[in-house]
């Protein structure tokens, strides 16, 4: 495992920056594995991107692709609120924009329909999911 955390840490800046939906920020790289891989890992053991597509342009990386996983886990948020696992299956479409600057990546913002996945997971009464 700790192989595996140095080849994906080698991937990013010392300070790279991650943001998403909501005004959710984390900066750092420390950060960026607790808060965000850590967290992920936790929340969805068995979380996936399928149907990658990569487009590239200067120092700019743009993902597509679909997210799915299964809340089996606590899912705690970058500002420390835990969703307790409802045990329900997500999917979701993402867009991810990844800066590039000296081989590395320095910051990522990542777009996604976060009402369609609280539905999924059942934490929004009243909202169907699609």
């Amino acid at each position: 495992m700790l192989e595996h955390q140095r080849s994906w840490s080698a991937l990013y800046t010392d300070d790279v920056v991650y943001e998403w939906p909501g005004g959710a920020r984390i900066s750092r790289l420390e950060d960026l594995k607790e808060k965000y891989f850590d967290a992920l890992l936790t929340a969805a053991p068995d979380r996936r991107s399928a149907d990658v597509v990569l487009y590239a342009d200067g120092d700019y990386v743009v993902e597509q692709a679909t997210y799915t996983g299964t809340h089996t886990g606590i899912w705690r948020n970058p500002a420390g609120a835990e969703v307790p696992a409802t045990g329900k299956k997500m999917t979701s479409p993402f867009v991810g924009v990844f800066r590039v600057e000296n081989g590395k990546i320095s910051s990522i913002r990542i777009y996604f329909d976060q009402i369609e996945v609280f539905a999924q997971l059942g934490l929004m009464p009243g909202a169907t999911s699609s």
